[in-house]
């Protein structure tokens, strides 16, 4: 009974040792600008939440900075058409009315003031500030490059830890675009420790389930090596399952029970 516990304790120790790694997803789907309208300084907050149709879809406020008062905002994006404007609407009570078109574009029909600039001068640049109906224009500027932080809006950061502490960024190993990380085996051998990973990302990122995969799904299996201080040593990666393309099931072999073999390509 005795040796019975022991082997059950040591199962469970090794068991607990195996979920020290882990993933952590960080999204960067925020902004904050610091700039002015004419010579009022204000503070816009940016958030990424989606899509409206092909449009993605942002929503937010802004405020003087002398004013404990927000205005919320919104504004859809698209580069195609290029030839269509730029445009943050501002409504005080924040209850936007707005209609897809024809052409499934996201209109806003209800505002109170609009940021709006032409697709000539780009996002963010060359801004101009309006209350709706007036012919009055002030001038907006943004401090530092408000273009390149909205390029990256929708993008994350993708890590592998080790109790709870980052250790490997997986975007390096193109997995910047996965949604779910799955530790499926782990063994440390001769100080060298094994992983083998399910990492799940979209076939399409970005494609909010339009098109050909738009809602699809691409799965790998990911076989790490990492040294003593859990510096990366040796990858290698293979598709199990993809939308694009059938894949035969022993096209890839593994024993989770045995990362340390890593995996086999039949062909």
């Amino acid at each position: 009974m005795k040796k019975v516990l022991i082997f059950v304790v040591l199962l469970s120790f090794a068991f607990a040792k195996a979920q020290t790694y882990s993933s952590k997803i960080i999204p960067n789907d925020t902004m904050l600008l610091r700039g002015y309208i004419d010579e009022y300084p204000i503070t816009m907050y940016i958030e990424n939440v989606g899509f409206c149709e092909y449009e993605q879809k942002f929503t937010g406020w802004y405020k003087y900075d002398n004013s404990i008062e927000s205005i919320p905002i919104v504004f859809f994006y698209s580069p195609y058409p290029e030839e269509e404007p730029f445009r943050i609407y501002a409504k005080y009570d924040g209850e936007f009315e707005t209609e897809v078109n024809e052409d499934y574009f996201c209109q806003v029909l209800s505002y109170d003031e609009v940021f709006e600039t032409t697709a000539e001068n780009g996002n963010f640049n060359d801004l101009k500030w309006r209350k709706k109906d007036a012919d009055k224009l002030m001038n907006v500027w943004f401090e530092g490059d408000p273009q390149d932080q909205f390029w990256e809006l929708g993008s994350q950061e993708v890590y592998l830890t080790r109790d709870e502490q980052i250790i490997l960024d997986l975007g390096v190993l193109d997995f910047e675009y996965a949604y779910d990380v799955e530790v499926l085996g782990y063994k440390n051998v001769e100080d060298i420790s094994h992983l083998l990973l399910e990492v799940s990302v979209p076939s399409k990122p970005g494609g909010n389930g339009r098109g050909m995969c738009g809602g699809g799904e691409e799965i790998h299996i990911l076989y790490l090596r990492l040294d003593d201080n859990n510096r990366l040593i040796y990858s290698d990666q293979a598709k199990v399952s993809s939308c694009y393309v059938e894949i035969d099931e022993t096209a890839i072999t593994y024993d989770a029970a045995f990362p340390e073999k890593g995996f086999t390509r039949s062909n």
